[in-house]
């Protein structure tokens, strides 16, 4: 990915701007708060650079209720749980989901891996771990 957007994408997750849910790029909890799948902070600052420089904006679409979420989510242009390709293609992200491939050791030796950090945001990992494995991986995402 673009070092330049991994660099704002950090600082916006560990901004306390932005609240933290799961399972879909942007839902609303029962008080009516948007909460954002870090894919869908992503997918907001896109939004936020796209206005800025005055070109189109992926629509917000809006829905009440959803079988999985009871308070309703949105989509970004039609993309509910990954990220939209203009989204990949202005962030230069490889896959829709934030999967990428890291080398690491144990007992064995060095081994390859992927992680996919949708799935590391949906099973709790907090949004300034997040930011750290971003900042560590910008390159693989």
């Amino acid at each position: 990915m673009k070092k330049d957007i991994a660099k704002k994408w950090i600082k916006a997750l560990i901004s306390n701007k932005y609240k933290q849910g799961t399972g879909t790029l942007k839902q609303y909890n029962s008080k009516g708060e948007a909460q954002h799948c870090c894919l869908g902070v992503l997918c907001e600052l896109y939004n936020k650079d796209m206005k800025k420089n005055k070109k189109k904006t992926l629509p917000e679409n809006i829905y009440d209720n959803d079988c999985n979420f009871s308070h309703g989510y949105a989509k970004f242009g039609n993309r509910k749980e990954d990220l939209p390709k203009e989204v990949r293609e202005w962030s230069g992200m490889k896959t829709s989901l934030g999967k990428f491939a890291f080398k690491s050791k144990d007992y064995t030796g060095e081994y390859s891996d992927t992680e996919c950090l949708a799935d590391l945001n949906d099973s709790g990992r907090k949004f300034k771990t997040i930011a750290k494995i971003i900042d560590k991986n910008w390159e693989n995402l």
